[in-house]
């Protein structure tokens, strides 16, 4: 189907024939008797997000206990004989830290927590035996323990060396966005700049490819919807996912190939009863369903979505019929625990997406196509108590095709085909190695063999409006390129206490691509600093390179070489307090400083076209280096109570030095406030609120003078202003979700209103044309027709869980 979509036959690597088919008919397989066999547990424990006060584990299991921390930041493990389901919360823990009320609800049962590595929390028996009663204490601790959840490298907690944000599943259902996208959710973070057209994003100035986007381990190259048209929404499905780590600071040394920052999405682990759920609203239909293997000593999830967001693409205003987008995307996991502790996943993720477009007069036509396909497989082994793997081989395709012709006047006229393929097969290893309470140690390597295929060929005639009225240019283009290649990289890092408020990370990774036969270090450091219970002091600094994907080629352009490395200096301090009531202030402040920048094309007013290499307004951008700059604030109440409340504030630049001047980027915003409200009453009834503040992106000026012509007459010349000189004005915005839930034989209905940009305002994003009205004086009046963001948007829709 790939090929079909792309217009070309492309050579496959032997290993990609058989690992993509086999573990789509595991995942079928394995999934599909567990769809009709899974039974709803009515007595599991609901999380009790209205309570107001301890948290309501008395009188629960403690293993329900454990998971809802994770829920909140604390990235557990242990072992199934350690923490066993008769184990039952007997007093209530007092509001606290996390960490705090972990250290509470363990003592009673003679456990303890100890840091582990890649900042895991190892529960483990404690060396003295608390009042959980005998029985506990008396059972045997096995030599190789079995990890009851996944092993996860780089991402940390609280008090852990590298800052992170953790969103929890509760954390994502309550952020409203148009279609409840995953990505889109990013964009109420501080540091992250997104359009709203898009589900695309910038972390501290950035560009948007400039992020690692992780699922389950496997790094997720594109994980947009039609990337070349919006990138509307993300292949992935926020229901489907437990849990995010946001790192936009000094990442550790396991994350290579990117330089601003890493999106860790970590799918959700099925409930012992099995669970299923339909969703249906106005942009979008979805079913998924979880469950237990057998005697529980697996799982298994399958969740599939179909979108046709019309409404929101018409917005998009072309002069047409309209965009008629489709999209549907599959996301399934199977996992199973092998004899000695170890854990076998398998995963699918693939989306397909077709698009149609017809221009007002019907002279033109445009269509589009993507397929994904990501497979892969992950082994975790504890080696002993001590030393922990995991290991992870994947194979991917990707195809991604546009063509058809627009006419917009009588001297302008584009016509494209455009046709490309990627594939890859990877494999990669962790290891952590434990080497006592003080210290720990990690490495591994990833290596990745790549191929891809670019067929483009185009006619554009168009008129320049700054060249002069007779300024026709014709552009052919017509090319075919078949890279291919391979990369590898390796890190190791240390962690060590070196005093008991001082925790330390250091780290280096080295890496080597073919396409451009560069090899790259990567040192990186950071430190955290206890100041008493409550207040963490972290500080760290790093380089980081990213080198040009094989995917990333803008043939379009008419480029066809691919660029050095780009390089990339950090330099990070942050301030975490948690206050005695759960509120938690965070204060980041940050430099970034890039060099070896790839040239880049960009659109001066319009970027939202269906050829944007197109436009008259196309421009080249090469700079020699980069500033970033931000203060970031957050402010969080706590999120147990009924009542919950974030806010977050940045003060930022993003400028690129081009021929001696600093530039301010295209999504550079100086000031941006995002304030959010959760109402929740009991579990029937959830009210959120969600505002949005930023200064208006850049823009460039446009100014106008009449000259008289040979013959007397006189003609208006436009003249450009500095690039990025002007700002569009400030944007705003408030949205609302309102949800109704209803207690069903067997299971819940969701009925939900969820409204982006809820009192309409026009927030302006681009300029769609330009009239010139001369004035009596002789001078001219420029009036610009300006494109909007997303308007008033109400999605309702339901979701049926049982």
């Amino acid at each position: 189907m790939l090929e079909a979509l792309a217009g070309t036959p492309m050579k496959r690597h032997s290993t990609e024939r058989w690992l993509g088919p086999t573990l789509s008919i595991v995942l079928l397989l394995s999934t599909a008797p567990a769809l009709w066999g899974a039974v709803p547990d009515s007595s599991s424990c609901p999380r009790l997000s209205g309570v107001r006060g301890p948290c309501g584990y008395a009188g629960r299991p403690l293993v329900d206990a454990l998971e809802d921390l994770r829920t909140r930041g604390l990235n557990l493990i242990f072992s199934s004989d350690l923490v066993r389901p008769d184990m039952m919360v007997e007093t209530e823990p007092p509001v606290a830290a996390p960490r705090q009320v972990l250290g509470r609800l363990l003592s009673a049962f003679g456990l303890e927590a100890r840091d582990g590595p890649a900042g895991t929390i190892l529960i483990v028996r404690a060396a003295v035996s608390g009042h959980g009663g005998a029985g506990e204490a008396d059972q045997p601790v096995p030599s190789i323990p079995a990890l009851r959840e996944r092993l996860r490298v780089g991402a940390s907690p609280r008090g852990e060396p590298e800052p992170v944000t953790t969103l929890g599943r509760e954390d994502l259902e309550r952020l409203p966005t148009v279609g409840d996208d995953t990505s889109r959710k990013m964009a109420w973070m501080p540091g992250i700049a997104s359009a709203d057209r898009s589900a695309q994003f910038s972390i501290r100035g950035g560009e948007p490819n400039e992020a690692l986007v992780i699922l389950d381990g496997l790094a997720i190259d594109e994980p947009f919807h039609l990337k070349d048209f919006f990138a509307f929404s993300s292949i992935v499905d926020a229901r489907a996912i437990d849990r995010v780590d946001v790192l936009t600071g000094i990442f550790p040394a396991e994350y290579g190939d990117r330089a601003s920052g890493v999106i860790d999405l970590s799918t959700a682990k099925p409930s012992d009863g099995g669970r299923t759920a339909f969703g249906l609203s106005l942009v979008n239909a979805s079913v998924l369903s979880e469950g237990r293997l057998g005697d529980g000593g697996g799982s298994w999830l399958v969740s599939a979505r179909s979108w046709r967001p019309d409404a929101v693409i018409d917005t998009v205003e072309l002069g047409g019929d309209g965009i008629n987008p489709s999209y549907n995307d599959l996301l399934g996991k199977v996992q199973v625990r092998l004899p000695g502790g170890s854990i076998l996943s398998a995963h699918l993720l693939a989306s397909q997406d077709a698009l149609r477009y017809r221009t007002e007069h019907g002279d033109g036509s445009v269509g589009a196509g993507d397929d994904h396909r990501y497979a892969w497989v992950n082994v975790k082994t504890p080696w002993t108590e001590r030393l922990y793997s995991q290991t992870l081989i994947s194979s991917d395709r990707i195809g991604r095709n546009r063509h058809g012709t627009t006419s917009d006047t009588v001297e302008e006229f584009t016509r494209v085909d455009d046709a490309r393929s990627f594939g890859s097969t990877a494999l990669k290893q962790d290891w952590i190695l434990t080497a006592g309470e003080r210290s720990s140690l990690k490495w591994g390597f990833d290596a990745r063999r790549f191929e891809a295929q670019y067929i483009y060929r185009s006619h554009v005639e168009r008129t320049d409006p700054f060249a002069g009225a007779a300024a026709v240019s014709v552009t052919d283009r017509d090319l075919i390129l078949d890279p291919s290649g391979s990369e590898i990289g390796a890190y190791v890092a240390g962690r060590f206490r070196v005093l008991p408020p001082l925790t330390l990370e250091i780290g280096v990774r080295r890496d080597r691509q073919s396409l451009t036969g560069e090899a790259e270090t990567s040192p990186r450091a950071n430190l955290v600093w206890s100041l008493g219970e409550r207040t963490l002091l972290r500080a760290g600094w790093g380089r980081f390179h990213q080198p040009q994907g094989v995917n990333e080629l803008q043939i379009e352009d008419g480029v066809t070489d691919f660029f050095p490395a780009q390089r990339a200096e950090h330099r990070q301090i942050d301030l975490e307090h948690l206050f005695p009531d759960g509120t938690r202030l965070g204060v980041s402040a940050y430099i970034k400083d890039m060099t070896h920048l790839r040239p880049r094309y960009e659109n001066l007013f319009n970027p939202f076209q269906l050829f944007p290499e197109s436009e008259w307004d196309r421009v080249r951008i090469a700079p020699e280096r980069a500033r970033l700059r931000g203060i970031e604030i957050e402010l969080s109440g706590d999120r147990r109570r009924a009542l919950g409340w974030r806010a977050s504030y940045a003060l930022a630049s993003a400028e690129d030095e081009v021929e001696g001047a600093w530039v301010p980027r295209s999504w550079d915003q100086r000031h941006a406030l995002n304030v959010g409200l959760d109402y929740r009453r009991g579990e029937t009834w959830e009210v959120s609120l969600a505002v949005s503040y930023h200064t208006g992106w850049p823009t460039t000026d446009v100014r106008a003078e009449q000259v008289q012509n040979p013959d007397g007459s006189f003609a208006v010349r436009p003249i450009l202003g500095p690039r990025n000189g002007l700002r569009y004005p400030a944007y705003h915005r408030l949205d609302l979700r309102v949800t109704r839930r209803f207690r069903l034989r067997g299971g819940t209905l969701a009925l939900y209103l969820d409204v982006t940009n809820l009192y309409g305002h026009n927030n302006v994003c681009c300029v769609d044309d330009f009239q010139y009205l001369p004035r009596a004086d002789g001078s001219v009046r420029v009036d610009r027709t300006e494109g909007f963001w997303l308007r008033q948007l109400p999605v309702a829709g339901l979701d049926w869980d049982f």
